[in-house]
């Protein structure tokens, strides 16, 4: 039998406990938590407040599962969720904390624990691995994926290109490489440390993103001081792909864990016939493989460009209860509907990204 206890964020923090996903550790839940905690929408939801659960065994803490309760809003009827904290946004993963062996029991205990203690109508929890204990109690439906290389499979990146991309890709890289020379511009990739300076440079290239109706990441203050603590509680970097001195393309990424992990990424759109972008993140994977990195990730999401560097995707996925409620009853087919079209989408993208 588990015990459960909530423990507070500043209790957390004297824990010593790690976790294979940067937004499961410590020092990302309280950041992401001091930054959008009066962020008030139906994303990030509303009243938001911490519930960290320590399972423990005769005193001994077994297992962290890191959430937070919030509201949204729905036809103007307010449900209560329980959720990962941080799962709303930006999450590059979430799990439950194991710091030792878990059983066959330690889901149906937990669940059992958190309907009786904790008021809500939904439990929706996002990003999970499929090695997750909770597959043991709940049906898992696919939610996101993170296209990445296994750097240690390969001796090198002459080996890893030349079994990875395709020919027609390996094509176009030449292609635009003798374009560039051709039109006059020198090309060169910097490595730089994410200052005041880098920053303006990536805020300029990422604003073009609204040539093509996307949306800037920088326009948005809380964000952006997000994203900002994440590149100092991380080793990071900013790789600028430069024509003529002028940066037309960037990658940022974090260090965690022996893992390479890209964060944010743009190109100048008055250079898009250059492949400035395919070219830094080119660059990118060269540089990790002379780091010896074990593993390149390029985040979550299924974007059709990331297909063409890499050959495998981690899948994530969700699973879903309720508590049995007139206003959950009623809602259940509504949010079970969303959920199905979601996992159908999901899975399509990942058949064809398979397919290349």
């Amino acid at each position: 039998m588990y015990e459960f206890k909530l423990i507070s964020l500043s209790e957390l923090e004297k824990i010593k406990c790690c976790s294979k996903f940067p937004s499961c550790q410590f020092k990302w839940i309280v950041t992401w938590f001091s930054v959008f905690k009066n962020v008030e929408n139906n994303v990030f939801g509303y009243r938001k407040k911490p519930y960290i659960i320590g399972a423990y065994i005769e005193e001994t803490l077994i297992a962290i599962i890191p959430l937070m309760k919030l509201s949204r809003f729905f036809c103007k009827i307010r449900f209560d969720f329980l959720e990962f904290l941080g799962q709303q946004w930006s999450s590059m993963g979430n799990d439950i904390i194991d710091l030792g062996s878990l059983d066959d029991n330690f889901s149906e205990e937990l669940i059992f624990w958190i309907k009786k203690n904790i008021h809500f109508h939904f439990l929706f929890l996002r990003y999970l691995p499929k090695t997750s204990v909770l597959n043991k109690k709940f049906r898992m439906f696919h939610y996101a994926g993170a296209p990445f290389i296994r750097v240690s499979d390969y001796h090198n990146y002459e080996e890893f290109s030349s079994q990875v991309y395709t020919g027609r890709f390996q094509s176009d890289l030449r292609k635009k490489s003798r374009k560039i020379k051709k039109d006059g511009f020198e090309s060169e990739i910097s490595f730089n440390t994410i200052n005041e300076e880098s920053l303006s440079e990536i805020r300029r290239i990422a604003k073009t993103k609204k040539i093509d109706g996307k949306s800037f990441l920088y326009a948005d203050m809380k964000k952006e001081a997000f994203q900002l603590q994440m590149y100092q509680l991380f080793p990071s970097q900013v790789v600028f792909l430069k024509l003529n001195k002028q940066a037309v393309a960037y990658g940022t990424y974090i260090d965690c864990n022996g893992e390479r992990i890209g964060i944010d990424a743009a190109f100048d759109r008055s250079y898009r016939s250059y492949g400035v972008g395919i070219h830094c993140a080119d660059s990118i994977i060269q540089n990790s493989f002379k780091d010896g990195k074990q593993k390149i990730s390029f985040g979550m999401g299924l974007d059709s460009y990331k297909f063409q560097f890499t050959d495998q995707v981690d899948r994530y996925f969700m699973c879903y209860d309720y508590k049995f409620r007139l206003k959950s009853l009623l809602a259940l087919p509504y949010f079970l509907y969303c959920l199905k079209k979601e996992d159908q989408m999901v899975t399509e993208k990942l058949l064809l990204a398979e397919g290349k």
